[in-house]
């Protein structure tokens, strides 16, 4: 015997049927996973904000290892660790540490630096020396000053402010006004 609807027609699904709906369920899940990704986190932000912090972490550590003072140079969308020579006087890069090269930031990410409520210009004059805007002294003090990074036509911005005594006080993108 058949088993027949109460509506007139056959019970079940055809096989295209189920094939259609499993198909629109896995569009609907990509999208999904993939508005996630676009609306959730910044990777690159994410990244950048940390190299940041672990690059002047590690400044910071290594004046107060060695007993001289470190620098940050900002320029226009880059920074670069600088150390003070006291035979020369002068502030110099770090010879043969990656860490402390010249740093670029990606497309599309915009940096913002302020000391005291002002923004930092920056002073990138072929031919000049670099010095530094925030310093970062022997003793573990530094120059206080706040890092915004953001994404150009985004809201998510990661925030790094560093204090008089030399600690880091960070605000991930999730957590910013």
């Amino acid at each position: 015997m058949r088993a027949v609807s109460p509506f007139g027609g056959r019970g079940g699904f055809t096989l295209l049927e189920v094939l259609v709906v499993v198909v629109i369920i896995a569009i609907l899940t990509t999208v999904a996973v993939l508005s996630v990704g676009v609306l959730g986190s910044d990777r690159e932000l994410d990244a950048e904000g940390d190299r940041f912090t672990d690059v002047i972490a590690a400044a910071t550590e290594q004046a107060q290892l060695e007993g001289r003072d470190y620098g940050i140079w900002f320029g226009p969308a880059r920074y670069q660790v600088l150390t003070y020579a006291q035979l020369t006087q002068t502030w110099e890069t770090v010879a043969d540490d990656r860490l402390y090269d010249s740093h670029d930031m990606p497309a599309g990410l915009a940096m913002r630096v302020e000391m005291e409520g002002r923004p930092i210009s920056a002073n990138d004059v072929p031919g000049t020396a670099r010095v530094p805007q925030v310093l970062l002294y022997s003793s573990g003090d530094a120059s206080p000053y706040t890092l915004t990074l953001s994404r150009d036509g985004s809201q998510s911005q990661w925030i790094v402010a560093g204090q008089a005594d030399g600690t880091l006080v960070i605000t991930h993108p999730e957590t910013s006004p």
